[in-house]
Parts: C-alpha cells; sequence; structure tokens
C-alpha cells in the first residue's frame, strides 16, 4: 500500500470499528464493564475477561482483520505497534 493511502485507510477503520463499538459495544458495559469484546462487521460480539481469548475466538471466527475489539466501557485497551513478520 502507498505510504500516502496508509493514513485515510487507518482513519477509515477506525471510524467503522468506533461505529461497531457505539452500536454493539455500548450497550454491554452495564453488564460487562471491563472484559473484552470483539464485534463482528455483521454486529456479533465475543465477549470474555481474557483478551487473547477473545482475540483468538475472533480470528477463528471471524476472520484476521474482521472484527473490532475492544475493553468494553474503556476508550483505549494498550498500545498497538506494527512489527516485521521476518
Amino acid at each position: 500500500m502507498p505510504r500516502n493511502t496508509i493514513k485515510p485507510a487507518l482513519q477509515d477503520l477506525a471510524k467503522r470499528n468506533a461505529e461497531l463499538y457505539e452500536k454493539y459495544g455500548r450497550p454491554l458495559e452495564k453488564e460487562h464493564k471491563g472484559k473484552f469484546v470483539a464485534i463482528s462487521e455483521e454486529g456479533k460480539v465475543i465477549i470474555d475477561p481474557n483478551d487473547v481469548q477473545v482475540a483468538q475466538k475472533a480470528i477463528e471466527e471471524f476472520g484476521p482483520g474482521r472484527f473490532a475489539f475492544y475493553k468494553i466501557g474503556f476508550k483505549a485497551t494498550g498500545k498497538w505497534r506494527i512489527t516485521s513478520a521476518s
């Protein structure tokens, strides 16, 4: 992907994920605050207190990169870095 298209692509992804959380994640806050949620593009959710379990289940069920991932009731779950696969 050309460098000048990365930022708009990430902005689009962040917007889509925020919309998914507002629609499907926010209603979970009262009952599941502090747990982790993966939300598919279709609105299916996986909830668990273990972030790794949620991520693994979401990759298996929804496919890699096809879900939003949040800690319910929090704006951020940590810091992300891009690393080389080599």
